[in-house]
Formats: C-alpha cells, structure tokens, sequence
C-alpha cells in the first residue's frame, strides 16, 4: 500500500525510520525552536510584572539569596545573558531551553517504568502542557521548578532502583538546585521521603551508606545559601511569612481546590494527543485510564511521585493559610504525563508512533502560525504585553542622558518593573538599584557611587509614591513619553517621569 503524503513529507513518523533516541532528539530540538520563536513572535515586551527583568536586574549583583527568593533563577539569568546579547528572541531562547531541560529530565525519568515507545509519549504529553509551554515562557522562580525538579525526581528513583552512589550524589545536586530555586521544591523533597517510606524495596534505601552521601551533598550545596538566609532581617523568610495567614479557613481551602483543579485541567490538550496515538480495541480503556489515574491512588511509586506534591501543597495551603498560586505547579506536569502514559500502556493500549507525530506537527504548526496572530489581536485590545513602550522608553532615557552628560547611562531605578527593563534593553545596560530599599532589596549597590556617576529614577505616572520617593534624591523632575512602533502598528504614546541625578564627579570605570 502507497505510504500516505503526510508520511512521506515526515521521514520521522514512520514507526522503524529513527530510533526512539533520535525521535526524543528531534522532539526536544524541535520544541526548543517552537517556543523560541512563540516566546519572540507573541509578546513586544516580557511579562507585564516584571519577573524577567527583575530576574536580571538581581543578577548584576552575584548574592547567595535575594530578597524575595533563593538565587538560582538570577545565576542562570546572569550566566546567560554573559554569552547571549541581551534580546528578546535571547530571552525567549531560555525560557525554551529551561523547559527542554525539564523534558530531558522526564525522559531520563520515565525510562525506569517505560517502554522507550511509551517515554516519547510521555515527553510529548508533557511538552504539549501549559506549565511547561506558554505559562513557562515567565521565566522566574516558578519556571525554574520545570527543570529541576524532573531531574531531582529521576535520580531520586534512579537510586532507589539501583542504589549507586553516583546517583545519590547527582539527587542531592539536583535537589539542592531545586531548593535554590524555590523553596516551593520543599513539597516534592518531602513527597519524596514519604514515597520512599511508604514503599518497602524504596525503605531499605533510606538507611543505606549512600543515602548519607545523597544528603551530604544537599547539605553541601545548600549551607552557604542556609547561612545568608538565617542572617537575613528582610529575607525571603520574613517574605514569605507576609505572604501566610493572611486569609480565613474558607479562603485556604478554596485555593487548595483551585490549585487542583488547575494541575487537572492545564493537560487537556495534552491528552488528546494521546488520545490520538493509542490504537487497538483497548484505546478507548486506555485513555480512560489516563485521564482518570490521578483520582485513582494506587499503591505504586509513579502514582506517588505524580500526586503527593499535589496533594502536600493542598494540606500546607490549608493549615498554613498560603496564598498558593495554581502558577506554583508548573512543574508537577511532568508528573502527571508521566502518570498518564503509564495508565495508558498497562491498559493493553497500542501506541501509533506515526499518529503522535501527525498530531503533534499539527499542533506545532498552529502553534508556529497563532502566535505572531495572538500579538495581532492583543494589539488591537492595546494590551501591555504588546503596547507598552518599556524598550523604547530605555533607549530614550538612554538618548537623553547621553546629550545631558555624555557616555551612556550608569545607574537606574524607580518602579521597579520600569526600572528593571531600562536596565535591560538601554544602551550599556544601566546597573540597577532600588528606590525602596537598598540595603534589602540591592546590598550590593553603594549608593555614595550612585551619587558620584549619577543615573536616572523612572516612575509611571500614576505611581505617586514613586515620585514621592524621587524628590528626596533630586529636583531635576522631566515629563518623558514612549511610543511603541511594531509590526505596522503605531500605539498611543505614554507618559512617564524622569528624575535625573547629575553626576558629582567624572565618571570612572566599574
């Protein structure tokens, strides 16, 4: 029988033209270019709080901890940005690669309970989640969870199964990356304790030699950002304390349910592209079994993995009073694919390599031709992502104090998103300092240098307590206005405040 167009076009789809390995290869590459382009294609600026560029804005100043969170998500940033000119498409680039990383983790994990047909669907699944696609393009402290914590959980279970030192030491790496991160990633260390107590052949592990060397390392890794956090008066422990037991039982709960139900719902995309690839007369019991299996507990190491973490943060967000974010779980899609795809292989389900792959490119080239059609849209709305001018306000300040005092920009700050993307897209990338609080927020800004090179304080023009805060650094007040000019669209021009510094010396190299 003639093989059909589709097929042909796509060498890869066929079931015996490339093996598993090269299939999972060409599936991460090609998620890495999807999203590279989706991140570039879909937004004119990065997130509209300002995660991103704050994210860089903490990485000119290399500190064991920030004041809202554990440093891992700035390192990364700022080792980045070292090698990447500072882009948009730069920026897009890692966000796809972090969440190409987290992939690679699942299919590291999902060959210790999978055939390797059954690990490319589990990738697939995961990679079509939007913990892992869209909502992972805000790269911040919730987005580098996607990479850790697969990694963390695979050489966790690695151990288990096998009980090398070797994967003992890289879990306590991984783990100790994930506590750098958030330390959210507390939840999937104690999920992971608790699965290996409640399983018998996982228990013995827990009081081997190699455990200890598993800890050891965390301990290790994690004790130099332990000792700057316990030193801390406005640290991530008092941020986090304000951001607990501010509402009633009623309202934790109804977060805890939220937060469930969203984990439920993100990867109803997902699975059906896996409903597409199960064939046989048991595909239909397949696919039932998948999407049914986190309300099915079962005694069984990937039913644990997948749901404790889930579960562990509905109790914490109860008992505790958190304001969980159903943002925080981006991460636990890995768990859940890899849940799904084990349903559906012990059911007796076929899979059909060939119609993943047909579904899959399908998806991709939707994916590829909205993305520039949702920046269409969200301008016509005059969305921020896409209308405010924050790149276009950068080069003006940079332009402004170039003809006021020559050279480029040295220093800026204001509100912080604004003052952050300045520093991000102006010329010479300006170092950032906050207006707050300095001594909390930016410890390793001198102000006596602000004052001797001078810079810049931006505040939007409704933030009043911005420029309160400005007139006790300097009376040079100046009314600036930005317009966004992109894609044959000219937006509304808006208006900003500027406070300059003039520089009390000349100005000398960092």
């Amino acid at each position: 029988m003639t093989q059909p167009l589709f097929s042909a076009a796509l060498p890869w789809a066929r079931e015996r033209s490339l093996s598993i390995e090269a299939q999972l290869g060409m599936l991460l590459l090609g998620h890495l270019l999807l999203w590279t382009w989706v991140g570039w294609s879909s937004r004119s600026n990065f997130d509209a709080p300002g995660d991103m560029v704050e994210a860089y804005a903490w990485a000119q100043g290399w500190q064991w901890g920030y004041y809202k969170h554990p440093p891992l998500s700035a390192w990364v940033v700022g080792v980045w940005f070292a090698v990447v000119p500072e882009s948009q498409w730069g920026y897009s680039l890692l966000t796809a690669l972090n969440a190409v990383i987290g992939l690679t983790g699942l299919a590291l994990l999902a060959r210790e309970f999978l055939p390797p047909r059954w690990v490319l669907l589990a990738v697939v699944v995961a990679s079509l989640a939007p913990g892992i696609t869209s909502l992972g393009m805000r790269f911040n402290a919730n987005a580098i969870l996607i990479s850790t914590w697969p990694w963390t959980v695979a050489l966790y279970v690695r151990f288990m199964h096998r009980g090398r030192r070797a994967d003992a030491l890289l879990c306590g790496l991984a783990a100790a990356l994930g506590m750098l991160g958030k330390y959210y990633t507390a939840v999937l260390l104690l999920s992971l304790l608790a699965t290996a107590l409640w399983l018998p052949a996982w228990r013995a592990r827990l009081r081997s030699r190699n455990f200890l060397w598993a800890l050891g390392c965390f301990v290790l890794c994690f004790a130099p950002h332990a000792n700057w956090l316990i030193t801390q008066v406005h640290g991530p422990l008092q941020y986090a304390r304000a951001a607990t037991g501010q509402e009633g039982p009623g309202a934790a709960l109804a977060r805890a349910l939220s937060f469930a139900l969203a984990q439920c719902v993100f990867p109803l995309l997902a699975f059906i592209a896996l409903r597409l690839a199960l064939v046989g007369t048991s595909a239909g019991r397949g696919f039932l079994g998948a999407a049914t299996a986190a309300l099915r507990p079962r005694n069984d190491a990937v039913w644990l993995l997948a749901m404790l973490p889930v579960l562990a943060t509905m109790a914490i967000t109860v008992l505790t009073g958190a304001r969980t974010a159903w943002v925080w779980g981006l991460a636990i899609a890995a768990g859940l694919s890899l849940l799904a795809a084990q349903r559906a292989h012990e059911s007796g389900a076929q899979l059909c390599l060939r119609r993943l792959w047909r579904t899959l490119a399908s998806i991709w080239l939707a994916v590829a031709l909205l993305s520039p059609v949702w920046w269409q849209a969200r301008a016509l709305l005059r969305a921020p992502a896409v209308t405010e001018p924050r790149e276009e306000l950068a080069l003006a300040l940079g332009h402004a104090w170039a003809l006021r005092h020559g050279g480029t920009l040295p220093w800026v700050t204001g509100t912080r998103a604004l003052a952050a993307s300045v520093s991000f897209y102006a010329p010479g990338h300006p170092r950032y300092w906050s207006l707050w609080s300095p001594a909390a927020e930016t410890p390793w800004v001198d102000t006596a240098a602000v004052w001797a090179r001078g810079g810049a304080i931006v505040c939007a023009i409704t933030d009043e307590a911005c420029q309160e805060e400005a007139e006790a650094w300097s009376a040079d007040r100046q009314n600036l206005s930005a317009v966004k000019k992109a894609r044959g669209f000219e937006f509304e021009a808006q208006a900003y405040v500027v406070y300059w510094m003039t520089p009390q010396i000349t100005p000398v190299p960092f």
